[in-house]
């Protein structure tokens, strides 16, 4: 992927929803604008409740900088047009789960706004971390982008209960919608094709995941790195949920167990009649390949 120029790029943007974390999203927007200001840069706040990311994709593309202030649902939307640029990117999080966020080190939001101004006042090295590429059938093979982790089957069906839970919940919609879920489960044939790899069989749940954790901060994938420039397969096998459940603590915490499949891919063929989710969004249904596309996003850290 070619890394574009931004040699006639013109603001810092940054974007957030004033919803995100009770009203956290406007507040932590609104201070970094104050002191963008007082430093004299340039900037311009972009309210995603007024303006939809994608309405200002073209925008986001011409950034000097671009800093996120949400959670990984508004991430993954701005990903879509940076992906493959130099464009310096800054998260600070205001979301329910926050996972990607986790991964850059950070102990708190105020970390990562000061980390904010000091690059704006002065840019220095960025950190180039890998993007999961989605190529499914159903959309004619045009590329969507993840940076966390891409489940497709039962993680998919607890993402959509979760998200249809209350807000105010916050990271404990994705432990309510997975207790939620699982009277439901029942194992569905999955095949995934890799090098070194070949899997065919019955699935509780699967995920490929560029992060170590989901529903804020369960570590279902322990070895999973941002910068290695593979994804961490995560299989649950098995027909039935029974079986499985005396091992849900091994599970929470991505530890091995005997109905675990894992691996480090770099590329793989997802066959599946499921819908997929990744960073908490839906991205599509039925089969998929996916890449990891090493330095997709130049990180601020």
């Amino acid at each position: 992927m070619l890394m574009s120029s931004f040699a006639h790029a013109e603001k810092i943007r940054i974007i957030f929803h004033p919803a995100s974390g009770r009203g956290r999203g406007r507040r932590r927007a609104q201070q970094l604008a104050q002191q963008l200001g007082v430093l004299g840069l340039e900037h311009e706040l972009v309210d995603t409740s007024v303006t939809s990311v994608e309405q200002v994709g073209g925008r986001l593309r011409a950034s000097r900088i671009i800093i996120v202030i949400g959670g990984d649902g508004l991430i993954h939307h701005c990903i879509q047009h940076v992906a493959g640029t130099a464009i310096p990117v800054g998260i600070v999080p205001a979301g329910s789960g926050n996972d990607f966020w986790r991964m850059t080190g950070d102990a708190k939001a105020e970390d990562s706004l000061a980390k904010m101004i000091a690059f704006c006042r002065q840019p220095g090295a960025t950190t180039p971390i890998d993007l999961l590429e989605l190529r499914f059938d159903q959309a004619g093979g045009s590329p969507r982008y993840a940076l966390g982790a891409v489940s497709w089957g039962f993680e998919a069906t607890v993402n959509a209960k979760a998200n249809a839970l209350p807000r105010q919940l916050g990271s404990l919609r994705y432990i309510a919608g997975l207790i939620l879920c699982i009277p439901q489960l029942r194992g569905w044939h999955s095949e995934i094709k890799a090098n070194g790899l070949e899997f065919s069989g019955s699935v509780l749940a699967a995920s490929l995941a560029n992060i170590k954790s989901l529903g804020g901060g369960i570590r279902l994938f322990p070895r999973a790195e941002i910068t290695d420039g593979t994804a961490e397969l995560a299989i649950v096998r098995g027909p039935r949920i029974l079986r499985v459940l005396p091992y849900l603590p091994r599970i929470l915490t991505g530890a091995p167990h005997p109905w675990k499949v894992s691996a480090h891919l770099a590329q793989a063929r997802v066959e599946t009649s499921r819908s997929s989710y990744a960073d908490g969004e839906c991205v599509g249904e039925g089969p998929f390949d996916l890449s990891v596309i090493p330095a997709g996003i130049q990180l601020i850290s």
